[in-house]
């Protein structure tokens, strides 16, 4: 657990409250790390504070693998589009959507098991696994680590079950890079709050452009800033692209129902 004497206990919990909330503002995606290790205890540390996220009805439908044997670590790697910095991160977590716990439990009471294929059941898990990953990357922010989340652990679903070992019901959502950064770009733009903050009701699409226009304008900046994005720096732009991205990821809805789900 967290030792209180890491925080001031002149703050007040006023005090504690506003430091969480600026770790959340200052969340970058670190891709450079040093080479100093995460240890178990550490790491432990923050899977505890991680498993304190909401559930859903206490089903706490997630696992949490971590990798770190180096045969395994590159391959995994590789299958994640070969980042380099899932190889140099001090720990390298797996957040999987895990319905099997829950398929054990209905066996040993004779309950009918059916439901945990359906598309609710996975949104469910999703869910879960989402919001322990949020809780474990705040935790390691909140200490100085930084984090990189792995989208690529879906590039190749099957291939990856095998690597992990996943049985019926669970499948990867994302990888974790945690480390300590050696260095550290300065957080990025997001949209305006009224293009995410719609009140009683979905905004037009003509407010939702207009919303969508000033926040191009900013990114082009910032991208511009980078070096990133020289074909077109506007989001809008960026993020059509990236769509082509996902739809290459034509695997997963077979790898989903080969794990048990009926989507």
């Amino acid at each position: 657990m967290i030792d209180e004497g890491m925080f001031d206990a002149s703050m007040g919990d006023g005090a504690r409250h506003r430091a969480t909330i600026d770790v959340m503002h200052g969340h970058v995606s670190v891709r450079k790390f040093t080479d100093e290790p995460v240890g178990d205890e550490l790491l432990e540390t923050l899977l505890e504070a991680g498993t304190r996220a909401s559930t859903s009805s206490n089903m706490q439908s997630y696992t949490i693998i971590s990798i770190s044997e180096a045969e395994l670590k590159s391959k995994v790697a590789k299958l994640c589009a070969d980042q380099a910095q899932i190889h140099e991160a001090g720990a390298f977590l797996a957040f999987c959507a895990d319905l099997h716990r829950l398929s054990l439990c209905t066996e040993r009471f004779e309950v009918d098991s059916s439901a945990l294929g359906l598309e609710e059941a996975l949104m469910l898990a999703v869910v879960d696994t989402a919001l322990v990953m949020q809780n474990v990357a705040v935790a390691a922010e909140s200490i100085g680590l930084g984090v990189c989340m792995i989208g690529a652990m879906r590039n190749h679903p099957a291939e990856i079950c095998e690597a992990l070992g996943l049985p019926k019901h669970v499948v990867a959502v994302a990888g974790m890079c945690i480390g300590w950064p050696a260095e550290q770009n300065e957080p990025k733009p997001r949209l305006p709050l009224d293009a995410i903050w719609h009140r009683e009701g979905y905004r037009s699409d003509v407010e939702l452009q207009e919303l969508i226009d000033a926040y191009d304008a900013i990114m082009s900046v910032y991208h511009e800033s980078q070096g990133r994005h020289p074909r077109d720096p506007r989001w809008s732009a960026v993020m059509s692209r990236r769509m082509d991205g996902i739809s290459a990821r034509t695997e997963l809805g077979d790898v989903l129902r080969t794990q048990g789900f009926r989507v």
